[in-house]
């Protein structure tokens, strides 16, 4: 008989975690789990015969375990972007403490799970872990994001950003850009429901203030805030582009959903975004503004590139399909 699955979830006190961020990822694990793997939030309540599933490894905070607890466990890293781009990402004493603590606690986990290749060579040069313990696996999307690929996309008149606000996001490149055209975006996420610049000083979030600065009292920008999926979705079908200017990413969740939604997208000519769209994406230099600019200009009247990249990027996102998903993780966890 099998061990039984437990996966660690942080995120029942928190209504709006569960469909973003570290809940996005739970909400899928949840959707595509068999019905005897266990979510729980008491680690002390898993059994030592068991697997235990850690859906997001932190290295800023203190450790959920320091020693092994059961007889199998796997850790997912998402990405390791702070540790990469130090210095936009400065730590005090007691966060490189447990950074320190963090790293040394991998020995204690079995396996490594990620969500690219490019995370995966990322986690090899920064974390010193041997490519043979890490798997890629690529997520998939919310249920509801496949049934919206059978609907017709039917597009506006902006464009649409969906994430957070850290400096790797690049917005304050994409601000100054979009002013420079007579083009909307709509900013959805929960980071936007604040937008005084005033109220973010933590040196992580210097960019952000930037972006908010240079957004003040101008209307080409509209900032949703926090967005049901269903609301998302029409947002996604009814947009131009996505538009995602990342220095760097994890995985790229915002092009595969907006796919989905027959949406495509403009992504900045960088691995991660490579990787995950294929060339079915425009894409362009998101360092260098008069690239943007003119890139943003010419999509704004060709709709048939548009109409080409729409239908491309629907058929990209059929590759990180539930079926895969499902499939590479009940590999991983029961390797035997």
């Amino acid at each position: 008989m099998r061990a039984p699955v437990y996966i660690y979830d942080p995120t029942s006190s928190d209504a709006r975690s569960k469909v973003r961020g570290i809940g996005r990822y739970l909400q899928i694990l949840r959707e595509n789990a068999p019905p005897d793997w266990k979510f729980t939030s008491s680690v002390e309540d898993i059994p030592s015969h068991a697997i235990l599933i850690q859906p997001f490894y932190t290295f800023y905070q203190p450790p959920l375990i320091t020693r092994r607890i059961t007889d199998r466990q796997i850790a997912v890293i998402h990405d390791v972007i702070p540790f990469k781009y130090k210095e936009h990402f400065p730590i005090g004493i007691k966060a490189w403490f447990y950074s320190l603590l963090q790293k040394r606690n991998l020995r204690h986990f079995d396996h490594i799970i990620t969500d690219s290749e490019v995370s995966s060579a990322d986690i090899q040069s920064f974390l010193n872990i041997p490519k043979e313990k890490i798997s890629v696996v690529y997520p998939t999307l919310a249920h509801c994001f496949w049934e919206a690929s059978k609907q017709h996309s039917t597009h506006g008149d902006y464009f649409i950003y969906v994430g957070d606000g850290t400096w790797n996001k690049n917005l304050s490149k994409l601000a100054i850009s979009l002013k420079r055209t007579s083009t909307t975006c709509l900013f959805v996420g929960k980071i936007f429901e604040d937008t005084n610049p005033d109220h973010y000083t933590h040196p992580w979030q210097e960019d952000l203030q930037l972006f908010f600065k240079e957004t003040q009292n101008n209307r080409q920008f509209i900032f949703t805030g926090f967005v049901t999926d269903e609301e998302l979705i029409n947002l996604y079908s009814k947009a131009i582009y996505n538009i995602s200017l990342s220095h760097d990413e994890g995985f790229g969740f915002s092009y595969v959903e907006a796919a989905a939604c027959g949406c495509p997208s403009l992504l900045n000519d960088k691995p991660i975004f490579h990787e995950i769209a294929g060339d079915n994406a425009e894409y362009v230099n998101g360092d260098n503004t008069d690239s943007i600019v003119a890139k943003i200009k010419s999509l704004m009247t060709d709709k048939k590139r548009r109409d080409d990249l729409s239908f491309k990027a629907l058929e990209r996102s059929k590759i990180y399909d539930r079926e895969t998903f499902k499939k590479r993780l009940t590999e991983i966890i029961y390797p035997y």
